[in-house]
């Protein structure tokens, strides 16, 4: 079995893979971005204002119209209350990475891409809160599948419904908390006034991060996508071309031992087309001799002519959306989650056929947040969070041994099995060298033994004691809610609510942007 992809890439293997190294900072820098600067600061200043332009926003947009400005990019869908807890850290992450390599001669500025294209409502359209109950709950807002989300409007009821489930959340078991009045007025102001849920998802961001300067993007804002209008041109030129690049870009991983992330079927493109705004997404097509989207026949000519008309009316898949993004962003550095790295290994190929520099691409970190009942408890026993992450039923099993006084016996049955085989062997192998595997096939079946009566034994304490049982599912509830990793399960909202918006949004900028981050509280 190869390494895990993050680890393959961090140690050059997979150098062919990608434009730059991961650590080739000074090369990102480096890399000639001539893209329209001045054109680009124009048109995000017409969304940002709609969400309320922070001061040092404005500096940014400024300090991006520089000739020889970078930026530091990531994106994530626009998921309800923030969507997972990585969103706020993938955003944390540029924001960190743009002020260790900001410099007045050539600025860095970060950049926030929300994925307003999407059309996946599934993905977004709620968010699981771990209540002071320690129950989770997923609060949902009711999204029309079809269309991107970036055009669905706001319901208010919803929203109203939010607060009231928030309300519920935080005061559960009679443990109301100090933070739920900012946390209500946090989401009440994004929603006041908004149209869209992109509005309400841009307000949130602009509200927690504004202050670093943090650009916001809206690819289905016009002025916006209005700027890479030649690179869809250029796909409609040959729309199969860049899917027949990313199926050579899976083999080429597959062959390291890695499986694809995105797949191309046979007379697929990375073209997905909307008849009309508020109509369904829908792929582009080969028909046999010709084109057709959603089951009708369609002329290339007649998709260039939609686009003229609606920047918006055309939009890339995910193997097409990064080199948008680049094309008209002077980007040194996109951050990503492990699944985007997967993705793009696939794309150096797609970015070629585009003449896009491919940027460095960095890994985001991955944040764990520690809350005080959850300290307390794997002090108490001992207990390395990430072991109890990894596997929290083998940790639960670990404690109870120990707890209970048993774990020190069976290590020592273990060891003394060990030293009585290798005792016999000695004697074996002055007999009949030959025997000598016997030997060892049978220490393998007396160990699998007593680690079986070891791993019974410690279900059946854990089983018995049920004040353990309940810290220890108490602990995975944080940890490990809904069998995920706490980063993508839970809403930044679950934090808010016990710590406060800003305390989490603080912690999180004074950690470094990369690997493993743990919060106390």
């Amino acid at each position: 079995m190869p390494t895990s992809l993050i680890s393959a890439y961090r140690s050059g293997a997979l150098g062919d893979l990608f434009s730059l190294a991961n650590d080739d900072l000074e090369g990102a820098l480096r890399s000639e971005r001539t893209v329209d600067r001045t054109a680009l600061a124009d048109a995000l200043i017409v969304g940002m204002e709609r969400w309320g332009l922070h001061p040092a926003q404005r500096r940014s947009l400024e300090r991006l119209r520089h000739p020889d400005s970078r930026v530091v990019i990531t994106g994530q869908q626009i998921g309800w209350l923030l969507g997972p807890n990585y969103t706020l850290s993938k955003a944390v992450a540029a924001v960190r990475m743009a002020q260790q390599l900001d410099r007045d001669e050539r600025p860095v500025v970060p950049v926030f891409w929300m994925a307003t294209q999407d059309h996946d409502t599934a993905e977004v359209d709620h968010a699981w809160i771990l209540g002071r109950d320690e129950q989770l709950h997923r609060l949902q807002i009711p999204l029309r599948h079809g269309p991107a989300v970036g055009r669905l409007g706001v319901d208010q009821g919803a929203v109203e419904a939010a607060l009231g489930h928030l309300r519920e959340i935080d005061v559960a078991a009679g443990l109301g908390g100090p933070h739920l009045e900012r946390v209500q007025a946090l989401l009440a102001a994004a929603a006041a006034g908004a149209e869209r849920w992109t509005d309400v998802f841009a307000k949130l961001l602009q509200e927690l991060l504004g202050a670093t300067g943090v650009l916001l993007v809206d690819p289905l804002q016009p002025e916006v996508a209005a700027l890479w209008r030649p690179q869809l041109l250029r796909e409609l030129s040959d729309p199969e071309a860049s899917a027949e690049r990313i199926r050579l870009g899976a083999e080429r991983l597959e062959a390291r031992g890695y499986a694809a992330q995105l797949g191309r079927a046979e007379g697929a493109t990375n073209l997905f087309v909307e008849r009309g705004r508020g109509h369904p997404r829908t792929l582009l097509r080969r028909s046999g001799a010709g084109w057709e989207v959603g089951g009708e026949s369609v002329a290339l000519g007649e998709l260039a002519a939609l686009l003229e008309g609606d920047p918006t009316a055309i939009t890339p898949a995910a193997g097409l959306r990064p080199v948008l993004q680049d094309a008209v962003f002077p980007t040194a550095l996109f951050v990503v989650g492990p699944g985007e790295l997967r993705y793009l290994a696939q794309l150096r190929s797609v970015y070629q056929w585009h003449g896009v520099a491919m940027p460095l691409i960095w890994v985001r970190p991955e944040f764990t947040i520690l809350q005080p009942p959850v300290r307390r408890i794997l002090e108490r026993h001992g207990l390395d969070w990430r072991t109890f992450m990894r596997d929290p039923k083998s940790a639960h099993h670990e404690v109870a041994l120990r707890v209970h006084g048993h774990a020190e016996a069976f290590a020592q049955g273990i060891h003394r099995v060990e030293e009585e085989m290798q005792a016999l062997l000695t004697r074996v192998e002055a007999i009949d060298p030959t025997l000598s595997r016997t030997v060892g096939k049978g220490e393998r079946a007396l160990k699998r033994t007593v680690l079986n009566l070891r791993e019974k034994s410690a279900q059946a304490l854990a089983r018995r004691d049920e004040t353990l049982s309940r810290q220890m599912t108490r602990v995975e509830a944080h940890l490990r809610p809904n069998g995920g990793l706490q980063e993508r399960v839970l809403s930044p909202f679950t934090f808010f609510l016990t710590v406060g918006p800003e305390s989490l949004v603080a912690a999180m900028l004074e950690r470094p942007p990369e690997g493993e981050q743990v919060i106390e509280f």
